[in-house]
């Protein structure tokens, strides 16, 4: 079987170079999804026995000609790249704080400590019915974060508002799923999060704080903006 295999791929790799003088090349790829790879690859080189995937060793055999492999390369060479660290500002209210995050990695910003009666039971009954007695610990959104543009640096952060329930961590999280919305930011101004998200009746409630319940809740401000770092100058498409 190992034999016949051999030669299936040496005929294979014959049939090609003859019919456009195709190289067989190993690329590799360090930090990049296999999957997304793969997926860029096929959009690339429709012919399925042209490609080869090692996910174990990340590196992928290709059978191309000279140029289509000089813009695998360049497209590996994007992907393949360590996960780029992103420092954040967020104002919250008068309170303006730094932090920094890798590239598609999730991160959490606070809303308040206090939510709206009216959400924290909403949430409260999506409990499990053991834990329904916990005290609220405060409100967030829960982001992920994806970087779409390097020059000028522009990326598009997806949240989903949550609240935390529990006295010590690991805490009980209930995250509304449904009102999940999508929040370009870029480094060159804030983004108003209360107005993007203010569309919907839940975010207008969501987005307040509630410190005394006797008083009706009033609105949060949220302005987030971020520092882009400097990259090289190479662009690549690469599908969602």
């Amino acid at each position: 079987m190992r034999i016949f295999l051999r030669g299936w791929i040496g005929l294979l790799c014959l049939t090609y170079l003859g019919a456009g003088e195709l190289e067989t090349r190993v690329h590799s790829y360090e930090y990049a999804s296999p999957a997304l790879v793969e997926k860029q690859l096929r959009a690339m080189i429709p012919e399925g026995p042209r490609i080869s995937m090692n996910p174990r060793a990340k590196q992928v055999i290709v059978i191309a000609d000279d140029e289509m492999h000089t813009r695998i390369a360049s497209m590996l060479k994007v992907l393949g790249r360590p996960p780029r660290e992103l420092v954040f500002w967020l104002r919250h209210n008068r309170e303006v704080f730094e932090f920094t995050v890798s590239d598609g990695v999730p991160l959490s910003l606070p809303v308040s400590q206090t939510p709206p009666q009216r959400v924290v039971e909403m949430a409260r009954s999506r409990l499990d019915p053991e834990a329904r007695s916990l005290p609220v610990v405060g409100s967030a959104l829960q982001a992920h974060v994806i970087l779409l543009r390097e020059n000028p640096a522009v990326l598009r952060m997806r949240v989903t508002p949550a609240m935390i329930f529990g006295v010590v961590p690991p805490y009980e999280v209930v995250e509304f799923k449904t009102v999940t919305s999508d929040l370009l930011v870029d480094t060159e101004n804030y983004v108003e999060v209360q107005d993007v998200l203010k569309r919907t009746d839940f975010y207008r409630e969501f987005l307040k704080t509630q410190p005394d319940p006797d008083r009706s809740a009033r609105p949060v401000s949220l302005l987030l903006s971020f520092e882009g770092l400097t990259f090289e100058q190479e662009e690549i498409a690469v599908e969602d």
